[in-house]
């Protein structure tokens, strides 16, 4: 039987592991990723303000700086040598900076366009696709300015986020990995437990499963597993024991009945009503035999254990003779229909059982008309005239203590539940229907025929 993967215990394990490691990777990258913006930040503002101390200095030593009119922030290159260079160097090349001092509303009127208009502090300047920040400090009419192009810093961080990205891509890549070999070696017990439980028969105590499995909680279910095994070997010991005992008891007083049967038969003086009571008394102790029978064979667990090479149109021969007198009591005519002999491996004992119950079955519930048994190869076949049953009721069949709706049916209600507890046993395949015709056909398939 199929099962859908979404309820694979492992998998929901493995699944649960990657999710919880995915989170705490993107967690991780991204309190990385801020954290390095924020120190990010800071540098660039450090450096801002190291050069404006800078130009300062100078402003204080020469009283002065050039004078305008400014030049336009222009946009810089990364040389090629920038990254052989020390941090230092990188960071507070000369290059990148650009100051700026206006003495009055005049000078200050003739700087780069996006300088003209801020305040004191610092600020995000665009300027294109180039990004400055810039500083501004006001010490009485003086305005003093840098800008720092942070563009090496922005493709420094654009590098280090396809880094980081790349990084939490492997790390989800391993997680998922290791989620998946985790929960193979933690539910290996189980499946390995699982496979253990499916080898117990019901019928011997066996090995303990607790002493295989170390770990507690599956020491746990592998004891729990021990208990109601070795409970169900008791309980189906003490049927088996029962069974056996009260089939080997009946069948002293049943062939008493029986032999008392015919003798009272051959008795010439009997009346025709006495005559019929006694067949009748007889043909009870004959079906309660054949019960018996069934019981001791099931008892005994030979239904599906002792198979032999066996001739399928000689059982059902014999299954024809144990019902032929009682068909033609009721005036039924029992036609037996099979070809050429077919060889079959199958336990006989109980393939005479299942065949003699269907064939009782199908006269005692079939008043009139005939009750016919064909082969095909390994499968057979029963139907009769009866008044059939409904589809609904087919199930039931098979209950134990349930009869037909026919009126004429005299058993005990227990036929076709031994049928399909044999039929089981042996790996045999039955079903029930109504014909289109009236009454019922019973299908038998007895599996693979040695030879034809």
């Amino acid at each position: 039987m199929s099962r859908d993967p979404r309820h694979s215990l492992r998998l929901k394990f493995a699944f649960t592991f990657a999710l919880a490691g995915v989170v705490l990777v993107l967690i991780h990258a991204i309190a990385i990723h801020q954290l390095n913006r924020q120190q990010e930040s800071q540098l660039i503002d450090q450096i801002v303000s190291d050069e404006m101390e800078g130009l300062l200095q100078q402003f204080e030593r020469q009283g002065r700086m050039d004078g305008p009119p400014y030049r336009s922030l222009h946009r810089y290159q990364v040389r090629p040598d920038t990254e052989a260079l020390s941090l230092r160097k990188w960071f507070r090349a000369s290059w990148l900076i650009q100051g700026f001092v206006a003495l009055d509303a005049g000078e200050r009127s003739q700087l780069p366009e996006e300088l003209r208009n801020l305040a004191a502090g610092f600020h995000d300047v665009t300027r294109g696709e180039d990004l400055y920040r810039v500083e501004v400090r006001e010490i009485g009419n003086v305005r003093f300015y840098v800008a720092y192009s942070v563009s090496l810093h922005q493709e420094r961080g654009r590098h280090f986020t396809e880094v980081l990205v790349l990084s939490a891509a492997i790390a989800t890549l391993f997680t998922v990995l290791i989620g998946l070999w985790l929960s193979r070696r933690l539910t290996r017990q189980i499946v390995d437990l699982a496979h253990r439980v499916r080898q117990l028969d019901g019928k011997h105590a066996g090995d303990s499963l607790e002493r295989h499995y170390p770990e507690r909680e599956v020491a746990e279910l592998a004891a729990a597993f021990d208990g109601y095994h070795e409970r169900t070997v008791r309980l189906l010991e003490r049927e088996r024991a029962f069974t056996a005992d009260v089939s080997h008891e009946l069948r002293t007083p049943l062939t008493a009945i029986q032999t008392s049967c015919e003798l009272m038969l051959d008795d010439l003086g009997l009346s025709a009503k006495e005559r019929s009571r006694v067949l009748k008394i007889s043909g009870a102790a004959t079906r309660l035999t054949e019960l018996v029978n069934a019981f001791l064979l099931m008892a005994r667990e030979e239904a599906g254990g002792i198979s032999s090479e066996v001739d399928l149109r000689e059982c059902i021969a014999e299954a024809a003779d144990s019902v032929r007198d009682r068909a033609e009591a009721k005036g039924l005519a029992l036609v037996v229909a099979n070809n050429a002999p077919v060889l079959l491996r199958a336990p006989r004992r109980a393939l005479h059982v299942v065949l003699s119950n269907l064939l009782a079955n199908a006269v005692s519930y079939t008043e009139r008309g005939s009750v016919t048994l064909s082969s095909y190869g390994p499968r057979v076949e029963i139907t009769d005239t009866g008044p059939g049953v409904a589809r609904d009721r087919i199930p039931d069949l098979f209950r134990r203590f349930h009869r037909g709706d026919a009126r004429g049916g005299d058993g005990f209600g227990l036929g076709l539940a031994i049928v399909k507890r044999i039929c089981e046993q042996a790996g045999w395949k039955i079903s029930i229907e109504p014909r289109d015709e009236g009454g019922t056909r019973v299908s038998l398939a007895l599996g693979s025929p040695e030879q034809a």
